[in-house]
C-alpha cells in the first residue's frame, strides 16, 4: 500500500501542467470501479488515488458551469476535487450505480458550499447559491438566444420567481459576479481552450438528474411505501409540483390530519440522514 493519498490541490503555477497531465490519464471501466471501490473500503490509498485521478477530467468539465459566480476557476477545481475525493471514499461498489453518477452529487455540493462560504462577493446561504447558479446559467443562455442582456422580467419568467426576487438576488450576488461567465482572472480565461481538450466527459443536466434520482431512491428507501409516497408528493420529488396535505389526502383517501401525521413520522426518520439537507440543493 502506498503513502496516504493527499488531495490534488492546485496553484496558478501548476495549473497548465495539471491540465496536460490529467488529459493523459485513461478512464476506468465500471468493473474497474467496483474493484477499486472494494479496495478503497479496505483502506487502500493507491486505489483511492486511481479512482480520483481517473475522474479529474470530469471535475474540469463540471467546474466550468460555475465560472463567473465569484470564485476563480482554480478555486472551483480545488473545491470540486475535494468533493470527488469524498465521493471516492464513500462510494459503495455493491450498489447498482456508476461512480461518476454518485460523485457528481459530492462535486456539486463542494462547489456550491464554497461559493456560499468563501467568495467575498458571493456570501449567500446555500439555497440562494443554488438559485444564483441557475440565474447565471439562464442569463447566459438568454443572452445568446436574444443577442442582448435579458431583462429582470425575462429572467424571472425563466426561473419561475418574481422580478423582485431576481433584483434581490442580483444585489446579493454583488457587482463582482458576472452573469456572462467572464468573471475569472484573465489567466484562467485563457486556459479555457486547454480545458476543452480534456473535457471528454459530459457534465450535463441528465447526469445531475440521474444523481438526484439515485439519492432520492436511496433516501426514501428508509421509509415504508405510504411514508415514501407522502414525502414524494409533499416535496415534488417525483418531478411534479409539491402537493398540499389536502391534495395528498384526497389521492390516498385519508384525512388531512392523517397525512400530516405520516409526514411528521417520515421526516423524523429522514432527519437522521444528512442527505435530506443536501437534497434541498437540487430543489431550489
Amino acid at each position: 500500500m502506498g503513502r496516504r493519498y493527499q488531495d490534488p490541490t492546485l496553484s496558478s503555477e501548476n495549473l497548465n501542467w495539471y491540465l496536460q497531465e490529467i488529459a493523459k490519464i485513461p478512464p476506468i471501466t465500471p468493473d474497474e470501479e467496483k474493484v477499486l471501490g472494494k479496495k478503497i473500503q479496505g483502506g487502500d490509498e493507491d486505489a483511492l488515488r486511481k479512482m480520483v485521478e481517473s475522474n479529474l477530467r470530469f471535475v474540469v468539465s463540471f467546474a466550468k458551469r460555475y465560472r463567473g459566480l465569484g470564485l476563480s476557476f482554480l478555486d472551483l477545481l480545488n473545491e470540486g476535487n475535494i468533493g470527488l475525493i469524498e465521493a471516492a471514499k464513500r462510494f459503495d461498489p455493491e450498489k447498482n450505480v456508476k461512480f461518476i453518477t454518485y460523485a457528481v452529487w459530492w462535486i456539486r455540493q463542494a462547489i456550491i458550499h464554497a461559493l456560499a462560504e468563501q467568495s467575498g462577493a458571493f456570501r449567500l446561504p446555500q439555497k440562494q447559491a443554488n438559485l444564483a447558479y441557475r440565474l447565471t446559467q439562464k442569463s447566459q443562455k438568454l443572452s445568446q438566444l436574444l443577442a442582448r442582456e435579458p431583462s429582470t422580467e425575462e429572467l424571472a419568467e425563466e426561473l419561475d420567481i418574481s422580478e423582485g426576487e431576481v433584483r434581490q438576488l442580483l444585489q446579493a450576488m454583488g457587482d463582482n459576479v458576472s452573469l456572462t461567465g467572464d468573471g475569472d482572472d484573465d489567466d484562467d480565461f485563457q486556459l479555457m481552450d486547454r480545458i476543452e481538450q480534456v473535457d471528454h466527459v459530459s457534465a450535463d443536466e441528465h447526469l445531475l438528474k440521474e444523481a438526484f434520482e439515485h439519492q432520492v431512491a436511496e433516501l426514501l428507501g428508509e421509509l415504508d411505501e405510504k411514508e415514501g409516497n407522502v414525502i414524494r408528493w409533499r416535496f415534488g420529488l417525483n418531478g411534479e409540483d409539491p402537493k398540499t396535505l389536502k391534495e395528498i389526502g384526497e389521492i390516498m383517501s385519508l384525512s388531512r390530519e392523517r397525512i400530516r401525521q405520516i409526514e411528521n413520522i417520515a421526516l423524523q426518520k429522514l432527519r437522521k440522514n444528512r442527505s435530506i439537507q443536501e437534497l434541498r440543493g437540487y430543489l431550489t
